[in-house]
């Protein structure tokens, strides 16, 4: 009978395909990973940039009502006070 020569410093075949299909798992889900961080950043940036524009616009916005409509009216109520009613 002839018999089989395993030593136990070699790793079986099966077990080979087992810790390969570990790394390619392990691979994958780091590039997953990564790839979802690079989006997640893009997007962030992006949002960032569109609320800076949204500010910025909505700063314009705040002082042109200021000088078109509100300090006008405000010195309108002041000079009708100071010079009071005249007929």
């Amino acid at each position: 009978m002839a018999q089989l020569n395993l030593s136990m410093d070699e790793p079986t075949i099966p077990e080979m395909l087992r810790d390969l299909q570990a790394d390619v798992h392990r691979l994958l889900a780091n590039q997953d990973q990564y790839v979802t961080r690079e989006i997640l950043e893009l997007k962030l940036a992006s949002l960032a940039k569109d609320q800076a524009e949204d500010r910025a616009r909505l700063d314009a916005l705040s002082r042109w009502v200021w000088s078109a409509v509100v300090g006008p009216v405000i010195v309108g109520v002041i000079l009708y006070l100071l010079i009071g009613k005249t007929p």
